[in-house]
C-alpha cells in the first residue's frame, strides 16, 4: 500500500494547544477521540498530533483548503486560530491519484504552492525553493536497453535518480525532511502524542429528542419567563452553541463553516 494522505503542518508553540480541543474547535464539538485507526481521507476522520515544533492535522479535506488559492483568503481563519504561524506546510501524497502537492506559508503568505492531480500539473506558483531550483538543474539525457533516450533527473550524492513524472513526489518528500524533519510515511516516529478522532452521529433516540427540544425552544420564543432555554445545560444532549478553548481562547467555529 502506497502513500494515502494528506495534511497541514504548523509551526507554533505546541504546549499552548491541547490536541482534542483543536479538533473540537476546528471540526465539531461532534468529533471525539477513538482508540481505533481511521481513514483520514474521509470526513469523518481527522488524525492530529504534535512533534518538537510542529501541530499536524492529517484530514483530506481540510489540507485542500489549502490549494483551493494562492492567496490566504480561504485559509485566514486558521492562520487566525494559530496566532499566524511563522510557517505552515500543507502537503498532498495520493500514490493511487498520482496527486503530489505542497504549499508552504511564511508569515501569513502563500510563498510557494505546486499541485500535481493525476500527473498534470493544476498549480506551479511562486518562487521556487532551492531544494526544487537542485532538482531541476540535474535534468539529463540517459540511454535506456533500447537504444532510446530517457529524461531523468540526478541526485550524485546519494546516487538516486528519478523520471519526470516521479520528481514532484520526490520533491515534496524531499521538501518535507528539509522543512518539517520527517516525511507523511514517517511522521508517526516523530510524534511526541497523536490520536484519531471520529465524528459522533446521533443515535436515533438522540436526534427525536433533539428534534423536539428544537421546536419546544421554537414555539417559547428561545425562552422560559427570563430564563433562556439553554439544550446544552441537559445531560448527554449533544453542544450546539460555541465553546472557549482555554488554551487560545479562539471560539469554537467548524472548518467546514468557514
Amino acid at each position: 500500500m502506497g502513500a494515502s494522505n494528506g495534511g497541514v503542518a504548523f509551526k507554533l508553540n505546541i504546549a499552548s494547544y491541547d490536541l482534542t480541543q483543536v479538533v473540537k474547535d476546528l471540526f465539531g464539538n461532534d468529533f471525539e477521540q477513538s482508540d481505533a485507526h481511521c481513514d483520514s481521507r474521509k470526513n469523518d476522520c481527522v488524525y492530529i498530533g504534535k512533534t518538537k515544533e510542529f501541530l499536524i492535522i492529517v484530514n483530506t479535506d481540510f489540507a485542500t483548503k489549502f490549494f483551493e488559492s494562492t492567496d490566504t483568503k480561504i485559509i485566514q481563519p486558521f492562520l487566525e486560530y494559530f496566532s499566524n504561524p511563522d510557517f505552515i506546510f500543507a502537503f498532498e501524497e495520493y500514490d493511487s491519484g498520482d496527486t503530489y502537492s505542497y504549499s508552504l506559508v511564511y508569515g501569513g503568505n502563500v510563498k510557494r504552492q505546486f499541485r500535481s492531480l493525476s500527473s498534470n500539473i493544476t498549480i506551479d506558483y511562486g518562487t521556487l525553493e532551492p531544494l526544487e531550483l537542485k532538482w531541476k538543474n540535474s535534468e539529463t539525457d540517459k540511454e535506456n536497453g533500447d537504444g532510446e533516450v530517457e529524461r531523468i533527473f540526478i541526485d550524485s550524492a546519494r546516487d538516486f535518480s528519478c523520471t519526470k513524472d516521479q520528481l514532484p513526489q520526490v520533491i515534496l518528500q524531499d521538501l518535507m525532511y528539509e522543512k518539517l524533519g520527517f516525511a507523511s510515511w514517517n511522521m508517526d516516529e516523530f510524534m511526541i502524542v497523536q490520536g484519531h478522532f471520529k465524528k459522533r452521529f446521533l443515535t436515533t433516540t438522540e436526534k427525536k429528542i433533539k428534534l423536539l427540544w428544537r421546536n419546544e425552544i421554537q414555539t417559547l420564543g428561545g425562552s422560559f419567563g427570563n430564563q433562556t432555554i439553554n439544550p446544552t445545560s441537559f445531560p448527554n444532549f449533544p453542544a450546539t452553541s460555541p465553546t472557549k478553548n482555554v488554551a487560545t481562547t479562539k471560539q469554537n467555529k467548524s472548518y467546514d463553516q468557514l
